[in-house]
């Protein structure tokens, strides 16, 4: 198992202050309707260190408008997105020299992406990903130094040497949860949906987080208008609690430590925020936003704890933190 999201100095310094490619940052963090993810992927190799495939990506609610890759010519940068993005405007896309300034064809671009209908329900319609979005701001590069946490992560999740190590840690964790979704479906499958055991549970935790007082925050977050996703995100809570704190704590606290300082090195959590001098807990939380209290995913939720409780302890999610989020309060207790 690995666990690291750093991307190499180098490729950082693109964005850090005084690098080739700061204006993205700058104009990045002046749209609200735009954000950062950083991150590599790979097997582990010999040497222990993690393949090379890393990435500075640009989003746009739940979706990566156009992702960054440097090239061993320092001078070019390749762009690339799914080929839905490409096709819009294929000229964007490619080998960029680091000194041109292609603010306006992102600007374009958009212009395009917001044309097409099928791309609203990844931030145009207001639900799940434009929220997201004011999240992962609000607590990223928009963070300032006193925000109760910041975030480390978004669509974190653990590596693995190969697919026989997977199926070995990850998939044991994962038939767990598929059993329990078939209990709770036979439960009650008028009341909790039939068939639940074929509903994917995925591996990529929304946000991982860091407070104040040093504890990692694994955040699901959900738009009121998912009521199942609500009401059953008890299980996949808990097979990221499971996955997280399966991992060997010091590399967890190691792989935390570095992703903070190069995001505060390079502008994406605020540079002022105090790094916690220990990491503590692994907590796992629930973000809902504008939450309906009119809705029955709450009683749902609280029914769907109590099964998986009686199955598994009632330690299980003991500590669960549950925040409703809303643009005019922000985060609040639920």
């Amino acid at each position: 198992m690995y666990y690291d999201r750093t991307i190499s100095d180098k490729f950082s310094q693109l964005i850090e202050p005084n690098g080739s490619l700061r204006w993205i940052y700058e104009f990045v963090k002046q749209r609200e309707d735009l954000d950062f993810q950083i991150g590599k992927s790979g097997s582990i190799v010999k040497s222990g260190t993690h393949g090379k495939n890393e990435w500075i990506s640009i989003y746009r609610g739940l979706t990566r408008i156009f992702s960054l890759k440097s090239l061993s010519d320092q001078q070019m940068i390749n762009l690339y997105a799914h080929s839905s993005y490409q096709n819009l405007k294929s000229s964007f896309y490619g080998m960029k020299d680091i000194s041109v300034n292609f603010q306006i064809d992102i600007e374009q671009l958009i212009v395009e992406i917001d044309k097409v209908r099928k791309f609203d329900k990844f931030y145009n319609n207001k639900k799940e990903g434009y929220y997201q979005n004011i999240l992962s701001r609000t607590y990223g590069i928009c963070s300032d130094k006193n925000s109760d946490f910041v975030i480390i992560d978004k669509e974190a999740v653990v590596g693995y040497k190969d697919q026989a190590e997977k199926d070995l840690l990850f998939g044991s964790i994962q038939v767990k949860y598929k059993q329990l979704q078939e209990l709770i479906s036979k439960n009650n499958p008028k009341r909790y949906g039939q068939n639940l055991q074929k509903k994917a549970i995925g591996n990529e935790l929304d946000f991982l987080a860091l407070d104040k007082d040093g504890n990692i925050l694994l955040i699901e977050y959900k738009h009121w208008d998912n009521p199942s996703g609500i009401y059953l995100s008890p299980l996949q809570i808990g097979l990221y609690y499971d996955i997280f704190t399966s991992f060997p704590r010091d590399q967890l606290d190691k792989a935390v430590y570095s992703m903070l300082e190069q995001k505060q090195k390079m502008g994406l959590i605020n540079p002022g925020w105090v790094k916690p001098p220990k990491l503590k807990d692994i907590i796992p939380v629930l973000i809902i936003s504008e939450y309906n209290y009119n809705s029955s995913s709450k009683t749902k939720f609280d029914e769907i704890l109590n099964i998986t409780r009686d199955e598994l302890g009632d330690d299980f999610l003991s500590h669960l933190q549950k925040f409703n989020f809303t643009l005019k309060n922000g985060l609040t207790q639920w």
